[in-house]
């Protein structure tokens, strides 16, 4: 599907996430409707978590933050630290590309 922040307007930031087609070619009409409802924008394959070192990563998620509405953390980016299991005290830094519509007040969905 396309992500949330993929759509213009929904913050104010100087482009909305990427887009692809199904070849993973990067779109450039942010107007097109996600493929989850039968358009041709998809998530870029290239929007997946990396390693840094062994105590940080990057990626993406979604998010849904109780103090905030979409337009505030669309394209933003959060700090988050481990604190439990195998990754306790490691950090990620993500990118919020998606609403996380079906998440709890400040969860985030790690893309993996």
């Amino acid at each position: 599907c396309k992500p949330s922040c993929a759509w213009s307007g929904k913050a104010t930031v100087s482009d909305p996430v990427n887009t692809c087609d199904a070849n993973n070619n990067i779109l450039t009409d942010y107007s097109i409707a996600s493929a989850c409802n039968g358009g041709t924008a998809y998530m870029c394959s290239n929007q997946i978590p990396w390693a840094y070192n062994d105590t940080l990563a990057y990626g993406f998620a979604a998010v849904n933050i109780a103090s905030e509405s979409e337009s505030d953390w669309c394209c933003a980016c959060y700090q988050l630290t481990f604190t439990s299991g195998a990754v306790e005290g490691k950090t990620m830094i993500v990118q919020a590309t998606n609403t996380g519509g079906d998440l709890g007040s400040n969860q985030f969905d790690l893309g993996i």
